[in-house]
């Protein structure tokens, strides 16, 4: 059995799948032998046991090493526990986690990897409409908010970007997902540009994924105050038990731009 994925018509990825293990509400899981279990949401794979530190280690530490002190994190769409489980390597840190998709929540169950991180006292957790909670959530609340999106659910009013601005404290900054540049340059764009309107430092950064087309991958940061280079906490970044794939040197690295690609995109980075 064949797991096709493509994003345009000049390109696909397949991957052998031994079964599948969960079905339910669009969210879907297979047993890949070699990739591991693959995690599937409305027929889009968005990450493997094999690649899921690449993702959620690059995504979170990122985040969490970029700032000065980050004490209150909230996580949009964290119901896999992939993200918070990241988080809770750093001790003092207490987080807030919103899901929209209960089917999620249950694949988690069955993924098996990072469910219990949800039940941490740390943790906060609540399925309900994310655009709804940041809507209602306290002004200046959160050092740190990571939108673990998919879609561009979060882009399509300006109004949202302007909630996470809100709820952010004066020196706080927001991760998110920001697509390919690959494959999908205007809506990589349309991430950064969405940032741009409410925060002083945008910049994109990459990390591998081994089971999305391409195999490249990009988040994108904005801050309204620290700068993910070069106000980066080295002894956080390197000292943080746990780690398989993060470190200080790539945390940098990860930031790092073609010239080419640079200058198609210089109108949208801010550092």
């Amino acid at each position: 059995m064949w797991l096709t994925q493509g994003v345009i018509d000049i390109v696909k990825n397949e991957y052998n799948v031994k079964e599948k293990l969960f079905d339910q509400g669009g969210v879907t899981i297979f047993d890949s032998g070699y990739f591991g279990k693959i995690l599937v949401e409305d027929d889009q794979a968005l990450y493997c046991e094999h690649d899921s530190a690449m993702r959620h280690e690059i995504l979170a530490h990122t985040a969490m090493c970029s700032h000065e002190e980050p004490k209150k994190v909230l996580v949009i769409d964290g119901g896999d526990g992939a993200v918070v489980s990241e988080l809770l390597k750093h001790k003092d840190v207490i987080i807030d986690v919103v899901e929209r998709d209960g089917d999620i929540v249950d694949a988690a169950q069955v993924f098996g990897c990072y469910e219990k991180a949800l039940e941490e006292e740390r943790v906060s957790f609540r399925i309900c409409d994310t655009l709804q909670f940041l809507a209602d959530a306290k002004e200046r609340h959160y050092d740190i908010v990571i939108i673990n999106r998919f879609d561009e659910l979060y882009l399509d009013d300006k109004v949202v970007m302007a909630h996470v601005n809100r709820i952010l404290t004066e020196k706080g900054l927001v991760v998110m997902d920001a697509g390919s540049q690959l494959f999908d340059m205007s809506g990589h764009k349309e991430v950064l540009s969405a940032l741009c309107n409410e925060f002083k430092i945008v910049m994109p950064f990459r990390y591998t994924s081994m089971v999305r087309v391409g195999g490249e991958q990009w988040f994108a940061l904005g801050s309204k105050f620290f700068h993910p280079t070069a106000d980066v906490n080295l002894q956080r970044a390197d000292l943080t038990d746990g780690l398989t794939w993060y470190n200080s040197d790539l945390h940098i690295a990860q930031f790092a731009l073609p010239t080419a690609t640079f200058n198609l995109l210089k109108e949208y980075i801010r550092r």
